[in-house]
């Protein structure tokens, strides 16, 4: 009996709804064979059956590890070698659906093979166009989209999760699939992003305007920027052309005023807001905002949580505003705007937990928690509901101010704002030197006080109320100190740094 005849008629589902994938066949494919040598004898201990591309085969079949070529299924590679996975028939095996009673019918009636595992290691970039991973890429981001029945994995760092797995239980939980398939698709987008790169240090700058949104300049103005993608929920709709400032700009004020949900105004200078105000009215609510620091709302970013009406545009013509950013412009108001060079933008908030970092040594993606907290009252002196709502605002503001950050507030309003400050003393006694003593005030420091000191410089602000993550060593001198000068205050048990 021939081989792809034996697996086709293996019956399907081979998965179970509680039990996982059952891997029986794995198609497996490396650049970097001794990566992959320990993990193929894994899999050939457990008879599961592999299929490789020439290269993979000839080597683990050198190791001792039985290995079949894929040519078997696809017929012998072509181009030199650029061809060989890039086959209806490997893809069909590994997007069939084995939940799907017509997907087994077809692949049945095909005498196609399925494969319950692929595991490629990509070419490594080098020179281009050469070095461009097709068919791994692309058997890697098939096997997690068809997660369910398949599992990617390219990272010999899960290769232990899966030799325990299946060790364990003769299974790969469905949990483990998903997780690998969210990764695998990670991956394969930053592999075409770094071809990308590559490829767009090679094209001079005259060129790349053609084809990519082009910025007005960069962080500097000798500095040149390209937008990648833009959201379909944002649009500009009037003014000069965008930097990339102001787009770093207009998210961080976007976001910290998506917090709220009566009408307010953030306004933003160099990432980090100046001015931050509620009100019954969004008119109100930026004239509140700009009052906060109006030296510093000098060509800032505004963003509204409320359609910007006749009554901002009024309040906004004479002065100099880099952006606006909007859900969306009353008629009047963008007659009135749009006669200005000020950039206004329509965008529609979104609620963001995952953001990408790259650095130097790779790509962080990292998960924000979305849980809500809870406010500890830890001194004899107990907020009143006045000052609960004023801490709640502070914190929202401190949130989206660089670390580490002060937030002074009093009736939904900001007084002074510090961020970006090596040490948090430093950044309280800067808040103090700015807006002076405000009686019945409160402050957000977005992590703890390691000392009692600050403390001490809130109390001659005239701070009554503090909002703070607790968890220092020092906790106890600190509500002590808050004890003595009367200053109620409240531990939120999170920290919210941002760097």
């Amino acid at each position: 009996m021939s081989l792809v005849k034996a697996r086709s008629e293996r019956k399907m589902p081979l998965v179970g709804k509680n039990r996982g994938i059952k891997v029986l066949r794995a198609l497996v494919s490396a650049s970097s064979k001794s990566k992959i040598l320990e993990f193929a004898r894994f899999l050939a201990q457990k008879k599961i059956e592999i299929f490789s591309t020439s290269g993979t085969v000839s080597y683990l079949r050198g190791k001792g590890v039985p290995a079949k070529d894929i040519s078997k299924i696809v017929g012998s590679q072509i181009l030199s070698g650029r061809v060989k996975t890039l086959s209806r028939k490997i893809f069909a095996g590994v997007l069939a659906n084995r939940f799907d009673p017509s997907h087994k019918e077809e692949i049945k009636n095909l005498k196609i093979p399925v494969f319950d595992l692929v595991c490629v290691i990509p070419y490594r970039l080098g020179g281009l166009p050469e070095s461009v991973d097709i068919g791994g890429i692309s058997l890697l981001r098939a096997a997690a989209k068809n997660h369910r029945s398949v599992v990617p994995v390219f990272d010999p760092l899960d290769f232990d999760r899966i030799r325990k797995e299946l060790s364990a239980t003769g299974f790969i939980s469905f949990k483990t699939a998903r997780a690998l398939a969210a990764k695998t698709f990670f991956f394969t987008s930053g592999y075409d992003l770094a071809i990308g790169e590559k490829m767009f240090k090679s094209v001079r700058n005259n060129a790349l305007a053609d084809f990519f949104e082009n910025l007005r300049y960069g962080e500097n103005p000798q500095d040149s920027a390209f937008l990648l993608s833009r959201r379909e929920s944002f649009s500009k709709i009037s003014g000069k052309q965008i930097s990339l400032n102001n787009i770093v700009d207009m998210d961080a004020a976007f976001s910290l005023v998506a917090e709220f949900r009566k009408p307010a105004v953030v306004v933003v200078k160099h990432r980090n807001p100046c001015g931050v105000a509620c009100a019954g009215s969004i008119s109100r609510a930026l004239a509140s905002a700009f009052e906060a620091d109006s030296e510093s709302a000098f060509g800032g970013v505004f963003a509204f949580n409320r359609k910007v009406d006749d009554k901002s545009a009024a309040f906004l013509k004479s002065k100099f505003v880099d952006c606006v950013i909007a859900p969306d412009f009353e008629k009047r108001a963008f007659d009135v705007l749009s006669k200005k060079k000020t950039t206004l933008v329509v965008a529609k908030s979104r609620e963001k937990s995952l953001f990408l970092k790259d650095t130097s040594f790779g790509t962080i993606i990292e998960k924000k928690s979305l849980e809500p907290f809870s406010l500890k009252v830890v001194t004899k002196t107990r907020p009143t509901q006045k000052q609960i709502r004023d801490l709640l605002f502070a914190w929202k503001v401190v949130k989206h101010t660089t670390s580490n950050a002060i937030v002074v507030a009093r009736d939904e309003k900001t007084l002074a704002i510090c961020g970006g400050c090596q040490s948090r003393v430093r950044a309280v006694k800067n808040c103090l030197g700015y807006c002076g003593r405000r009686s019945e005030s409160v402050l957000a420091s977005d992590g703890f006080f390691p000392f009692p000191d600050s403390v001490a410089f809130a109390s001659k602000m005239g701070v009554k109320a503090i909002i703070q993550p607790g968890g220092s060593i020092r906790d106890e001198k600190v509500i002590a100190e808050a004890n003595r000068r009367k200053i109620s205050m409240v531990f939120t048990g999170q920290r919210c740094f941002l760097h």
